[in-house]
């Protein structure tokens, strides 16, 4: 298992770029810290985890704009809710 993981670290190392960027004195030890416990000390591994969950959020975010701009169509359209699953699953039906 480890021979994976080194192979595909290697493959992403010999893609990657370095990149700078700086943060506030004060949270440095906050930032050494969470790189300690969430990835064992390597910053990049740190940096690829956070970027992973930031889009997982973002993800989620956006669903839920989503679901807001559903359920407030429904409302102007006057769709009782018991309805809107038997019209979604219509709607998609037919694109497919």
């Amino acid at each position: 298992m480890h021979v994976l993981y080194d192979q595909a670290m290697t493959a992403i190392k010999a893609r990657s770029v370095t990149i700078g960027f700086s943060i506030p004195e004060a949270d440095q030890s906050r930032l050494d810290h969470l790189v300690q416990v969430f990835s064992a000390g390597n910053r990049s591994a740190f940096l690829r985890m956070a970027m992973d969950r930031m889009e997982t959020a973002d993800r989620a975010q956006r669903l839920r704009d989503l679901q807001s701009y559903g359920v407030r169509r429904a409302a102007e359209l006057a769709i009782p809710s018991g309805e809107i699953s038997e019209r979604v699953k219509r709607v998609l039906s037919r694109r497919s």
